[in-house]
Parts: C-alpha cells; sequence; structure tokens
C-alpha cells in the first residue's frame, strides 16, 4: 500500500489545528500553575460527576436496553453485509475477547478490591464484613454489561454503515448524515469531530497515565532505581520513540507480532497464577461476588448518594463509565470492522459477553490472588498503600508470585506492550478524523500520526505531574460527556431513519 502520508494537503486544518492546541494550551498552563490547575481539576470532576452523573447512570442502562433490543427485536436476524464472515467463529471471539483489554487491566484488577474495602459505598464501615462483600461485587459491576455494552450497541450502528450502506465511516459526523444531512460536512460536523477527538484523547491519555507509573515501580522493584517523574517521563519518550520508528520503518507487523506475544503472555500468566494461587478460594470468592452483583444490579446502577454524599458512585461507577465511554466510537468501529458476515445477534451477543469474561478472569484470578495475600498477611498492603501509593502497593503484591523475579518482568513487557498498541492505534485514528478526503486503502499522513502520539503522551505526563487519582479521573469523565452526546446523536440518526434493513 501506498503511503501518501507527507502530502500535507490531507491534513483537515480544521480538525487538526483547534484541538491539538487546545491540548497544548492546556499542558502548557496545568504545568506553570500546578495548584490552580488542582483546584480546576476538582472543579470539573465535582461538576460532571455530582451534577451530570446521573445522566451517565440513566445512559448506561438505555444502552443496556438497546443491545437487548438488538438481541431480541427485529433487527436480530439481519447480518452486516452478504459476504461471508472475514474471520473464523473461534478467531472472531478471540479476537473480540481482547479488544476490550489494555494494561491497566493488571493493575485494577489486583488492587482495585482495596479501594472498595477501605472505602465501601452505602456507608458502610470500612474493612467490616459488609465491605468484604461490596469489594470484589463492585468491581464485576464496574467491568461488567454497563460498561463494555458502550462498545456493543453503537457497534451495530457503524456494522450497518460498514456493511450494508457501505459508507467508509472514519469520523463520527459521518455517521450523523441521516439527520444532519449536508450540515455533517460542514461545522456542524467538524465540532463532532473536535469533541469525539477530544473525548478520545482524555480516554486514553488515562490509560497511559495508569500504566506508567506500574511500569516505573516494576523498574524500580528489579534494578532499584529510583522511581520519579523523571523516569515516567523516559517511559513515554520510549513509548513515542518506537511508535515514530514503526511508521517511517513500517514495523507495523512487528507490533501486530508483540500484540501476539501479549496475549499469549498475559492469560499463560493467569494460568500460572490460577495453578499456584489459592483455586478454590478464588472460584468461590468471584460467584459469591457475582451474586452480590447480579442481586443488586438497579441498585448499583442508579446509585448517586444524594444524602451521605461520600463520592463513592461518583469517584467509581461514573468515571468508570466515563472511561468506558471515551473509547466507545473508536471501540465500536474497530469490533464492526472485525465482524462482517455476522448477524447483528451474533454480534451483540459476542462483543458483549467476550469483553464481560475477558475483565472477570483478570479479577477472578488476579483480584482473588490480591485479596488471599491481604488476608494471610503476606505483606502489609494497607501500609504499603497509604505510604507509598497504589503502584507499589500492586507492585509488592506481584512479587509474592513464585518466581517473582521472571514473573515481574513479564508484568514489565505486557504493560509496556499495551499500552504502546493502545498509543499507535489511538494516534492512528485520531491522524485519520484529522485526514482530508482519506479515500479507502489509504493511510493518514506519517507526521500527523506522530504529533497525535507525542500529544497524548505530553498531555498524560501532564496529568501525572498534578499527581494523584483525580486528575486522571477529571480526564476521563470530561472528555466522555460530548462522547456521550454524539453517541445519543447517532442512536437518534439510526433509529428514526428507514433502513436497508426494514
Amino acid at each position: 500500500m501506498k503511503d501518501k502520508g507527507n502530502n500535507q494537503a490531507k491534513i483537515d486544518h480544521m480538525l487538526f489545528w483547534p484541538p491539538l492546541l487546545a491540548i497544548v494550551l492546556l499542558c502548557a498552563w496545568i504545568v506553570l500553575n500546578p495548584e490552580t490547575g488542582n483546584k480546576a481539576v476538582n472543579s470539573v470532576f465535582a461538576v460532571v460527576t455530582g451534577k451530570l452523573g446521573w445522566t451517565y447512570e440513566i445512559f448506561v442502562l438505555a444502552n443496556i436496553g438497546l443491545i437487548l433490543y438488538f438481541i431480541f427485536g427485529k433487527y436480530a436476524k439481519k447480518r452486516f453485509g452478504d459476504e461471508l464472515p472475514e474471520f473464523s467463529t473461534l478467531t472472531w471471539l478471540g479476537m473480540l475477547f481482547t479488544a476490550g483489554t489494555t494494561g491497566t487491566i493488571f493493575f485494577w484488577a489486583t488492587i482495585e478490591f482495596y479501594y472498595f474495602l477501605s472505602g465501601p459505598p452505602f456507608g458502610i464501615e470500612p474493612f467490616s464484613p459488609e465491605a468484604w462483600d461490596w469489594s470484589m461485587a463492585y468491581s464485576l459491576f464496574n467491568w461488567g454489561i454497563g460498561g463494555y455494552g458502550l462498545y456493543v450497541a453503537i457497534g451495530v450502528v457503524f456494522g450497518y454503515f460498514f456493511f450494508v450502506q457501505k459508507k467508509e465511516v472514519f469520523r463520527p459526523s459521518t455517521a450523523c448524515e441521516t439527520f444532519l444531512g449536508k450540515h455533517a460536512s460542514g461545522i456542524a460536523g467538524k465540532v463532532i469531530d473536535i469533541f469525539y477527538m477530544i473525548g478520545v484523547i482524555a480516554g486514553v491519555s488515562t490509560s497511559i497515565g495508569l500504566g506508567t507509573p506500574i511500569i516505573s515501580e516494576l523498574i524500580t522493584k528489579i534494578s532499584g532505581i529510583q522511581h520519579t517523574l523523571g523516569l515516567d517521563a523516559a517511559i513515554i519518550v520510549i513509548w513515542t520513540i518506537i511508535f515514530t520508528i514503526s511508521v517511517y520503518s513500517g514495523l507495523e507487523k512487528g507490533i501486530a507480532f508483540l500484540s501476539n506475544v501479549r496475549v499469549y503472555l498475559g492469560y499463560g500468566l493467569l494460568i500460572f497464577i490460577i495453578l499456584v494461587g489459592p483455586t478454590t478460594f478464588m472460584l468461590n470468592n468471584f460467584f459469591d461476588a457475582l451474586g452480590i452483583s447480579l442481586n443488586n444490579f438497579m441498585r448499583m446502577s442508579l446509585y448517586t448518594d444524594s444524602h451521605l454524599q461520600t463520592g463513592f458512585p461518583q469517584g467509581w461507577t461514573i468515571f468508570f463509565y466515563a472511561w468506558f465511554m471515551s473509547f466507545a466510537l473508536s471501540t465500536g468501529i474497530y469490533l464492526a470492522r472485525i465482524s462482517k458476515g455476522r448477524t447483528v445477534r451474533e454480534f451483540a451477543l459476542g462483543a458483549t459477553f467476550s469483553g464481560v469474561l475477558s475483565a472477570y478472569l483478570y479479577f477472578a484470578v488476579l483480584g482473588n490472588y490480591s485479596i488471599q495475600i491481604f488476608n494471610d498477611q503476606v505483606i502489609d498492603v494497607t501500609k504499603i498503600f497509604n505510604d507509598f501509593g497504589a503502584q507499589r502497593a500492586v507492585v509488592e503484591i506481584w512479587n509474592t508470585l513464585p518466581l517473582s523475579m521472571i514473573i515481574l518482568p513479564i508484568f514489565v513487557v505486557l504493560i509496556f506492550i499495551s499500552t504502546a498498541n493502545v498509543i499507535n492505534s489511538v494516534a492512528y485514528t485520531l491522524a485519520m478524523v484529522s485526514s482530508k478526503e482519506l479515500k479507502y486503502g489509504e493511510e493518514p499522513g506519517k507526521l500527523s500520526r506522530i504529533v497525535w502520539a507525542v500529544i497524548l503522551g505530553c498531555l498524560s505526563l501532564t496529568l501525572m505531574f498534578l499527581g494523584g487519582l483525580k486528575p486522571l479521573q477529571t480526564s476521563a469523565t470530561a472528555g466522555s460527556f460530548p462522547t456521550m452526546i454524539i453517541m445519543g446523536l447517532i442512536f437518534y440518526g439510526f433509529l428514526k431513519e428507514p433502513k436497508q434493513w426494514d
């Protein structure tokens, strides 16, 4: 394939410069005014999650209803095109299974229980038996059908555009043509695409911002090098350099190879932990937590904590909804792309439960291993968490595994590759959206892809500069709100307009 990426005429300046300059100015302002930046971060988080948080909960429930409609309604047996499926069912399910997880899953699956145990919902006393009941149950809820389902309903819509209407959709504005008409290629469409780009940037910056300190802590544990912001910055720079080399030297196949290595290493590692860990406890606690989560699904789905105002649903459920939502459009496009020839019902069931099962596998293994380490007091998780932070606690838990000096480097490779792939794919997506008249078979400009990779790294580093989890949570929640509006508009247009499937 011939790459015309150096042709600057291919850049759509209306889509390239506004979000680029906005992120650059934001990063510069935060670095120059860290205290004011922290206050602004807290204010934005309070507004989006506190005053608007209920909208996320209603939207997610409506999205689940739409998925059920696609599974059981009139579109259930409709196909994404007349062609045969591109991949075998087993391969397709495997691709779906691994699509929804990044390197941050290792972090959350290991330590999330402790956040909920030490700061439980519903005004429950920390570290009480009731808190233990909810610690794993809330993880399964947050990483369940509500979150992963955000990729699925929108994926059905994109599948219709790709394989039934034969449209090459790489911008959300194109999916809005059914009700925007000619305005989809005008100012209204540009605004939609810019908000989409900002949402994706915010979501992936959260992923990078969570993954980078974990790698730094692992390097510190293995080599003794002190964990500093400089080490975090060096890791992000290395990611950017790798991406730059891949763009100019054609190493995409190499990255694809590393991605396969990640899959095999990741699930191989889980099998190892199952074999050496408390297997019976893992199974018992997982199913117990699953029962609590399913039994209280509606209570957890609509929990806003309006009386006690502890901030629990805002800091967790709404944050996770927002984070998933940040990736919903781009992930929905990817899931639809690999699902040619599938029925709507096949897609909705496969895409929903493959992601959920993947996440549940990580939590069942890593989460319950961590709980057992905490219960047996193998290490003082509370002291490490309070004195050195969550990332250090995660690494110390992993260090209790047999053959830890082999296992820890494997974790480095897994998280490093996972995050590098995220930067690669999102930078490519942003370059596509900001390209002008990108024809089928053409690639976006190389320089554009590199610029977006650098911007992603800079924003992630800026958020880490502010310190703590709150800036990362704010990035995801603030960036996702426009995405939620765009998704609503796309659904409205799809359901309203007469279609070739009818």
